[in-house]
């Protein structure tokens, strides 16, 4: 894994929570220091708010949103574009009408989807004892992908990485919960390292749990 430039510095800085008692290393030094969600955005794609004392939720930043709709809105113009102009100037569908509908519905869905997942909840609440990521959430005792207990949160990891293409490259970074097995559960992944740095202190004073940087786990 290559870590950004600026990953090293800005994480330097930020420090690493070490005002939490944390003596069991055996799970941090098991722990995996590869990206989760290898890939990821540019930028900012969610804010982190106190909903309540007692609940900390992430919505879609204004850049996330507008980026998912610029999306569905290409598409369901397209699609509404073909299907009048077929219905009104001519008799018989055309292949570039054909294409024209298909360009349309592949943006719409695709953007529909941008949002669905923008908008999915990603919630550490207090009152329920549990952190969830999805719409429909009811407790359950079973261990499942995207619904635990906070109390099986042990620590915090944050993770870089560079992400190269024909056009450049640039840093992309995850916000990942490490669980008392061992295993991660990411919770936020996207371009901006000062937003994700804060994110994680944040976290761990709710959570009061420790925050482990990709480079401290390489000991």
């Amino acid at each position: 894994m290559e870590l950004p430039k600026e990953f090293h510095k800005e994480v330097t800085e930020s420090k690493e929570n070490n005002t939490i008692d944390f003596t069991d290393n055996s799970v941090k030094k098991n722990v995996e220091i590869t990206p989760l969600k290898p890939g990821g955005s540019n930028f900012k794609t969610h804010v982190l708010i106190e909903k309540t004392s007692s609940q900390l939720r992430y919505k879609p930043s204004i850049g996330g949103a507008l980026f998912g709709f610029i999306f569905f809105a290409i598409g369901f113009g397209f699609l509404i574009f073909n299907i009048g102009f077929n219905k009104w100037f001519i008799q018989e569908p055309s292949l570039f009408n054909f294409f024209g509908l298909a360009f349309g519905l592949v943006f719409a869905i695709a953007g529909s989807y941008m949002l669905y997942t923008l908008y999915k909840p990603r919630v550490f609440d207090k009152q329920s004892g549990y952190y969830y990521k999805g719409y429909n959430f009811k407790p359950n005792e079973r261990k499942l992908e995207h619904q635990f207990r906070l109390k099986t949160i042990i620590a915090i990891q944050i993770i870089g990485e560079t992400i190269r293409s024909k056009n450049g490259s640039y840093g992309s970074y995850e916000l990942n919960l490490v669980l008392q097995d061992g295993t991660r559960r990411n919770v936020v992944d996207h371009g901006s390292i000062k937003a994700i740095i804060d994110d994680a202190h944040v976290v761990s004073r709710f959570l009061n749990v420790p925050i482990w940087h990709a480079e401290s786990n390489k000991l």
